[in-house]
């Protein structure tokens, strides 16, 4: 988590795939991450339609430009939200307290600096929709999340931008 913590800003490229059980094939999307310590994340989707995700401290905003959505919100406003948000963005920060404060939390060492964190929601009103959280990588780097909720399984795949 030390290592998380000296990591001030990232950026990344992203795709996503999301296995909903009334379809078929999953849905893709990609786009770019961006982090800024302590606490702005962006996760930017440009394909298949444009949506811009920002949480900037307790603030979270969502932008579908082309179904004119904008929906911005407190963090208090929306507690079944803010476990899902601290999955990815303590982990970023580092912030181990914060992670167990919404989850409980498994951590699995491998060789070569490769790592596995498994989050399992607190909240039975939020494990009511995902069940867990899966996020792996190298060093600190996230390489790979995957949620599993009540909706399917979404699995995303980080790359760092060049």
């Amino acid at each position: 988590m030390r290592r998380f913590a000296a990591v001030r800003e990232s950026r990344a490229t992203f795709t996503e795939e999301k296995a909903i059980p009334e379809l078929e094939l999953p849905l893709p999307s990609r786009g770019t991450l961006r982090w800024s310590a302590p606490d702005h994340l962006e996760k930017i989707t440009t394909d298949p339609s444009p949506e811009r995700l920002i949480v900037a401290g307790d603030r979270l905003l969502l932008e579908r430009p082309d179904q004119n959505v904008r929906t911005e919100l407190s963090l208090d406003q929306a507690p079944e939200i803010r476990p899902l948000v601290e999955a990815i963005r303590a982990t970023l920060a580092g912030d181990l307290a914060t992670l167990r404060r919404y989850h409980e939390v498994g951590f699995t060492a491998y060789a070569d600096d490769n790592w596995k964190i498994t989050l399992v929601p607190l909240s039975v009103r939020v494990r009511a929709v995902v069940q867990r959280i899966v996020l792996s990588g190298t060093g600190p780097f996230v390489a790979a999340m995957e949620t599993d909720g009540s909706g399917g399984t979404t699995r995303m795949w980080i790359r760092p931008a060049g």
